[in-house]
């Protein structure tokens, strides 16, 4: 595909959660190695705003409130707020030239997504779960086309949808074998980028029982305002066994996973794939709202014996101790769920997005110039 460097831009749009932008940037990656001038507009002063600066992509800020699951007064407020943030979204797709607007899903894409509308600029909308979220249930009665990861969240959208997976960004495909050094196995927590009140509650008293088989080394994103009382538990267990670094939040997931050898995370579609693509063997702890899809998706990941699956309530139980730390002990078992993992994060969603994505802005642009 020929160079674009001084072609329409691609502004992507999606926010709240790790989840939302880590595909997105995946997705923009690609699309800067075809040429593509590529933005970002969401939320101001937000997790968005961070990664996405830390990408090197431009960010234009935009309010947006949500307004699912709100009193009248408050739905009220978010949709006067949505309507002249949408307009405001337009006149920004139209100083950045946007070709397309690519859409991660939750209330914050909303207003770019139907600001695309009103500028003719084509609309794609991402859905890694099994169950299409009600931004992207709405936004699909606008949008061009739809990439999922699963065929039933397909079915609950109003455009065409085609089953892409999920978007990983490189980094995770070059990340190498586990270190598996020494005589202490480094795990490293991951839950969500806000953080996990359970796993943080119960995951170090469950280490602390594991450790009593092999020695243990924890590097536990605890979520930015949950790190002091997440440290304190580690603290009153810490032994010449269990040794822990609790972070608010890691900005180099990729980097982090090079340097541990064994996952222990919510199993969301988009940390499963990249797990995956790292290489990883892990433990996945279904979040109980949202087991449907996240269990779905540990569930296969343990059928490729690339983890195993602890339901969030046997978390405090000596059963799941005992079976987590006979896996942390048992070295040649990560090795090999480390593979399994690997040959399982095969394919290249973000490239197979990305051509989707530049097909749209193509065929937008040639519609403005008849």
């Amino acid at each position: 595909m020929s160079a674009r460097t001084h072609r329409p831009s691609v502004v992507f749009s999606g926010g709240g959660t790790g989840g939302h932008v880590f595909p997105g940037l995946a997705v923009a990656e690609e699309l800067g190695s075809l040429g593509w001038r590529t933005a970002w507009i969401g939320r101001g002063r937000s997790l968005e705003e961070r990664l996405v600066g830390a990408a090197g992509l431009e960010f234009r800020a935009l309010p947006a409130r949500a307004f699912v699951d709100r009193g009248p007064a408050e739905r009220f407020m978010a949709i006067g707020v949505l309507a002249a943030s949408t307009l405001r979204a337009a006149v920004l797709l139209r100083r950045l030239q946007a070709a397309a607007v690519f859409a991660t899903g939750g209330y914050a894409c909303a207003p770019t997504a139907l600001g695309a509308r009103l500028c003719g600029s084509g609309l794609y909308l991402l859905e890694p779960n099994a169950q299409s979220g009600a931004a992207n249930r709405f936004l699909s009665r606008f949008a061009t086309e739809a990439g999922t990861a699963f065929e039933s969240a397909a079915k609950q959208l109003a455009c065409e949808a085609r089953l892409v997976g999920v978007p990983v960004r490189r980094a995770f495909g070059r990340v190498g074998e586990p270190p598996l050094l020494g005589d202490r196995t480094r795990v490293l927590v991951l839950g969500g980028s806000q953080g996990s009140e359970a796993l943080n509650r119960r995951l170090p008293g469950l280490f602390a029982r594991a450790a009593r088989k092999t020695a243990i080394e924890v590097t536990h994103q605890a979520g930015p305002s949950l790190v002091g009382d997440t440290r304190d538990r580690y603290r009153t267990l810490e032994t010449p066994a269990l040794q822990a670094t609790v972070e608010g939040f890691i900005e180099d997931t990729a980097a982090a996973m090079a340097a541990h050898d064994l996952i222990v995370s919510r199993a969301g579609a988009v940390t499963v794939a990249e797990v995956a693509a790292a290489g990883r063997p892990a433990v996945y702890v279904p979040l109980p709202l949202a087991a449907g899809h996240q269990r779905g998706n540990a569930r296969a990941m343990v059928a490729a014996g690339a983890a195993i699956l602890v339901e969030q309530d046997d978390l405090g139980a000596e059963a799941a101790a005992e079976r987590c730390g006979e896996l942390i002990a048992d070295r040649d078992r990560l090795a090999a769920m480390a593979r399994s993992a690997r040959a399982h994060g095969g394919g290249d969603a973000a490239r197979a997005v990305a051509e989707r994505v530049c097909a749209i802005a193509d065929a937008s642009m040639a519609g403005r110039s008849r």
